[in-house]
């Protein structure tokens, strides 16, 4: 096929080919379960799906993957449906799929879409690859033949149709079809097909002026390719036909034909399909989609602005009527006084602004209405564009069928998967987000969750363990929940793990609760695992599924049962489109709540609030819920409350799921719809931010994560923030043995420690790697150790990390000059020994 042609087809294909290899694995796992209970479609609507991806693949001459495919297709033909399909089958099928995925995002990327170790997994489909087919098989060429026919088959449903969009294009597609097929036929010396295949050519050329002479052609070509079936089941015409497909995948057919039934050989039922429901959707690129949503979302906002300037409009036009009254009074006056010269021009300019305000009036009303008029097409537009996106979880779950098989079947365990929620429906955009956390956390189960089939024998359960995945709606929330009946978390082995890869010390380990040490296994780099391997021990994975779920203004969550499972739950909005915000004011920052997760907004009594074991709680409605400053919880600095002068403090009860915080705030200033904005990398890591969003006056202000303020106020959260925020301290030196010197020095006083050979290198660690102090030779290659101080405190997020500067330069100048550079602390060499070092250390940055 022509490059260029491919490429506009491409996305099409692309995104239609992922949806069949998705419900072709579906199907491929239902056939390995026992024949009783299965659906009686499944068999055939499997080779439908097969063979219509078979015909698209070679439609766009993509051989690798039509091979593949074909060779799924006949291991399906030899099946009997009333058994199960082998589990040697099944993989080589599931990996077969996995091979043209594979391929597939080759072609996204612009890339060839080969498909990597097609000899291998055509052998283990039982097929060879084409190259080593001779083309005069007979047993393959027939079953390639039969493909022509169908075409031509589709050709004739097509034509026997009152609505034929292009009918001569439809003719001349089958007339050359038919035609190279006899060619081809002659060549190798099978007269009898080369002759029926010229009968149908001269068949389909006599139906092109339709009416009633294309009604006897067609019952005349019907008859002729019926024995050229015949004939096409004969050994003598299979080299022909093999040849004759080979033509015909060579050149891209034209779209009417692929349009009325070329994908698959259902003929005229393929055709009747098309004109049903199927003809009332399009596809449309998701760019496309989140273009529109945005501009939709920025009209939404364009309206509450002219809302607001009509308010203001509404108060100037108020102010007008007050200016009459008093022009009026003063002609009144003016006339009782006799009047004068001044009288008439005033009486005019009064009658004159009544006109105008009469005018001003009626556009107004007109303005009022047009724009509640445009508010009500905004809120239809964006409700659609909403349901748009909306996409069932389905999309989502059933991959993990195969994931899960690949996964059990590497570590050797019998895993059953049960799947729910499919049905709810969740934006695209958190859809797409949630595959690659979803695969975390199954492959995380399967691996560190699940027992082997001995321990579990051994412990009373069934040899096969049980994989949950489900999808629960929480109002305008969802929750995915992923639940094993493992031998669950183990709270003393992730303590053990956070020493060793030095997150804490044994003291502070032990300190923590089984909850609060459950929480560990989100940290970066966190793994219980010794060894890497294909599945695990690399240390990358839940802190993958927490930044998500961070990023899409949610949460997740761990509970577990020793002996019986471990359970993640990630809490997530329905949409991430527009959404209303309640406005609340902390000392002088604004912030905007999503009000979905705004329970209510009450005033507090001194009387109301208390201490508990340590922490301040609030009465409630017979509940004592955790009780906190909204400062303190953002991280603004704590101002004092109403509560602390014996006044009534206003305060916004936060609901996620079935946790309640109340928070303190000094003001509720407004709601409004708001649409979030991403705050780009630098402060995706800030977990209480959400985005920002523009408000209708243009201010700009943060939108908060209600979910992540409600988990980290819970009381163990918030203990095992307190004990794993320990210091880091980076250690920059161009020389080895100081700058392990220094480090060692720091760490035996209880400094976790990273370092860096130079300035560059350092600067990189900061921009990725939260460090509360920085210990930095002067002199250094590529950047020294003033130019790093003086990038340090310059930085608008980074300038409050003191710095110290440990150099052998000891004159009053030098000391000045680093000084002058925003070193914090300045010491020579020799003095590291000395111990003045750890002393520096301790009075800029106090060990917690």
């Amino acid at each position: 096929m022509d490059p260029q042609l491919l490429r506009s087809i491409w996305p099409v294909f692309s995104a239609e080919t992922r949806e069949q290899i998705q419900a072709i694995g579906s199907k491929v796992l239902g056939l390995e379960g026992p024949a009783q209970g299965r659906e009686p479609d499944l068999l055939p609507s499997l080779k439908r799906l097969v063979h219509s991806l078979k015909g698209s693949a070679a439609s766009l001459g993509l051989d690798d993957i039509e091979q593949v495919v074909h060779a799924i297709e006949d291991g399906l033909a030899t099946f009997n449906q009333e058994e199960r399909l082998p589990r040697d089958t099944v993989e080589a099928m599931l990996r077969g799929l996995s091979a043209i995925e594979g391929a597939m995002a080759r072609g996204d990327a612009g890339q060839s879409p080969v498909v990597e170790g097609l000899s291998s997994l055509l052998a283990a489909l039982g097929h060879e690859s084409a190259e080593a087919v001779p083309q005069t098989a007979a047993s393959g060429a027939a079953a390639q033949g039969l493909e022509v026919l169908d075409l031509l088959e589709a050709g004739l449903s097509a034509l026997c149709s009152p609505d034929v969009p292009d009918r001569a294009a439809v003719v001349r597609t089958a007339v050359e079809r038919a035609r190279t097929l006899k060619t081809s036929a002659e060549s190798a010396g099978a007269q009898k097909v080369a002759t029926l295949a010229e009968a149908a050519a001269l068949g389909f050329t006599r139906m092109e002026p339709g009416g009633d002479s294309a009604g006897l052609a067609a019952s005349d070509v019907a008859g002729t390719l019926v024995d050229l079936r015949t004939a096409l089941e004969a050994e003598g015409g299979a080299g022909a036909v093999a040849r004759a497909v080979h033509s015909l995948r060579a050149s891209p057919s034209p779209a009417p034909v692929e349009g009325a039934a070329a994908q698959g050989p259902a003929g005229a039922a393929a055709t009747t399909e098309s004109r049903g429901p199927a003809d009332q959707t399009v596809r449309v690129s998701v760019k496309t989609l989140e273009s529109i949503a945005l501009q939709v979302e920025l009209l939404l906002a364009g309206r509450a602005q002219q809302t607001r300037r009509g308010a203001a409009h509404r108060v100037l036009m108020d102010g007008m009527r007050e200016v009459l009254m008093h022009l009026e009074r003063a002609s009144s006056q003016l006339a009782m006084a006799g009047g004068g010269p001044a009288l008439e021009p005033l009486r005019a300019g009064v009658t004159q602004m009544r006109g105008l305000q009469k005018q001003l009036l009626e556009l107004t009303k007109e303005s009022h209405r047009d724009g509640e008029q445009l508010t009500l097409v905004a809120q239809v537009a964006r409700d659609d564009l909403r349901d748009l996106r909306m996409v069932p979880a389905s999309q989502v779950l059933e991959p993990l069928r195969r994931t899960v098989r690949e996964t059990s079947a590497r570590l050797d365990k019998q895993v059953t998967l049960e799947l729910s929620g499919g049905e709810v429906r969740l934006d695209r955009r958190i859809l797409d987000a949630l595959k690659d956390p979803l695969l975390h956390l199954v492959r995380n189960a399967i691996d560190h969750g699940l027992e082997s089939t001995e321990e579990r024998r051994a412990a009373g359960k069934p040899e096969a363990g049980r994989l949950t995945v489900r999808v629960e709606p929480r109002g305008s929330r969802i929750a995915v929940v992923v639940e094993d009946d493992g031998s669950g978390l183990s709270p003393s082995r992730v303590r053990a793990t956070a020493v060793r890869r030095g997150l804490l010390s044994a003291d502070e380990a032990e300190k923590l609760s089984d909850a609060q040490a459950a929480r560990l296994v989100f940290q970066p780099g966190f793994s219980t695992r010794e060894q890497v391997s294909a599945t695990s021990g690399r240390g990358v994975g839940l802190d993958v599924v927490q930044a998500t779920a961070q990023r899409l203004q949610g949460s997740v969550d761990v509970a577990f049962t020793a002996g019986r499972g471990t359970r993640f739950t990630v809490d997530l909005p329905l949409t991430l489109a527009a959404a209303l915000g309640l406005l609340v004011r902390t000392g002088t920052t604004v912030s905007a709540i999503p009000s979905d997760s705004v329970n209510r907004i009450l005033r507090l009594n001194p009387d109301d609030v208390g201490t508990v074991a340590g922490r301040v709680v609030a009465r409630l409605d017979g509940e004592q819920l955790t009780f906190l400053p909204l400062a303190e919880a953002i991280g603004l600095p704590r101002l004092p409350l109403a509560l602390d002068s014996g006044n009534v403090q206003a305060a916004a009860l936060l609901t996620v799921g079935e946790d309640k915080v109340l928070f303190a705030i000094d003001e509720v200033v407004g709601q409004q719809e708001i649409v979030v904005r991403s705050l780009g990398r630098h402060l995706k890591g800030v977990r209480h931010l959400a985005g920002a969003a523009v408000l209708d006056d243009g201010r700009v202000v943060p939108v908060l994560n209600a979910a992540e303020l409600v988990r980290a106020a819970r009381p163990e959260t918030r203990s095992v923030a307190r004990e794993t925020a320990r210091p880091r301290i980076l250690v920059c030196d161009d020389a080895l043995t100081t700058r392990f010197a220094m480090k060692s020095l720091l760490e035996i006083a209880g400094y976790p420690v990273v370092t860096a050979a130079d300035g560059e290198e350092a600067w990189g660690i900061l921009e990725r790697t939260p460090c509360q102090l920085v210990v930095s030779d002067w002199q250094m290659p590529r950047l020294d150790g003033v130019g790093l101080a003086r990038r340090i405190k310059s930085h608008p997020q980074l300038h409050r990390t003191p710095i110290i500067l440990v150099t052998s330069l000891d004159s009053p100048e030098d000391r000045a000059a680093g000084l002058e550079a925003g070193a914090d602390g300045y010491l020579v060499k020799r003095e590291v020994e000395r111990g003045r070092l750890l002393e520096l250390v301790r009075q800029l940055l106090p060990v917690s």
